[in-house]
C-alpha cells in the first residue's frame, strides 16, 4: 500500500503599500503604467487577502490616500484613485519624511509589510532623513522598493533594500515581474 499526503501551508502575508508620484514629469506613459502596476499590485493583495494601500502624491499637495482591506474594496474608489493626477512638482517629503508620521493614520496592520514606490526623481535626502528612515522601517518591519523611472535613484538609494532603474514599467521588464512576485 501507498499512500500520498500533500499539504498546503498558508504563507503569512503583510501588507503592500504602493506609493505612486503623480509630478508633471510621471504626465503620459509613466503616470498610466505606475497607476496599472499599483492596480496590478492592489489585485495580488485582493486575491492573497492582504491588506493594500495605494498613494499618490506631489510636491506641496496633500496625499492622494486610498487603502484596502481584505474583502472591503470599494471599486468607485478605486477608479478615482486611477485617474486622479496631481501634476506638480516632485518632493521627497511624502515617500520618506511623511509616511512614517502618517503610518498610524493610515492603520496599516503590523506584520511585514512591502512598499513598492514608483517615482521618476533623483531624491536628495540629508544624513537624518536617512537614519531616521531606515530606523522606522526596522521598527515597522517595513521592506522599501524603489522603482526609478529614465533616471538615477539619488539618495533613495540609501533608504531602499532594492532599487529597480527602469526605462518604462511594461509587463516584460524585470523589475515588474520582481515586484510582481512579492
Amino acid at each position: 500500500l501507498c499512500r500520498d499526503y500533500k499539504s498546503v501551508e498558508a504563507e503569512a502575508k503583510g501588507p503592500i503599500v504602493v506609493i505612486v508620484d503623480e509630478s508633471g514629469s510621471m504626465m503620459g506613459d509613466h503616470i498610466e503604467q505606475a497607476k496599472a502596476l499599483a492596480l496590478a499590485l492592489a489585485w495580488i493583495a485582493r486575491h492573497q487577502r492582504r491588506w493594500c494601500c495605494l498613494i499618490g502624491y506631489s510636491g506641496g499637495d496633500p496625499c492622494n490616500i486610498l487603502t484596502l482591506p481584505p474583502g472591503k474594496w470599494d471599486q468607485g474608489a478605486i477608479m478615482e484613485w486611477l485617474v486622479h493626477f496631481y501634476g506638480g512638482g516632485s518632493c521627497r517629503d511624502v515617500p520618506i519624511v511623511e509616511l512614517p508620521e502618517e503610518w498610524p493614520k493610515i492603520g496599516a496592520p503590523k506584520g511585514k509589510t512591502d512598499i513598492i514606490s514608483i517615482t521618476d526623481a533623483i531624491l536628495r535626502l540629508s544624513d537624518d532623513e536617512v537614519e531616521a528612515f531606515n530606523a522606522w522601517k526596522r521598527t515597522e518591519r517595513v521592506k522599501f522598493y524603489a522603482m526609478v523611472l529614465e533616471s538615477r535613484p539619488g539618495d533613495l538609494a540609501r533608504v531602499s533594500d532594492r532599487v529597480l532603474l527602469m526605462n518604462n514599467l511594461d509587463a516584460e521588464s524585470d523589475g515588474v515581474e520582481d515586484v510582481l512576485s512579492i
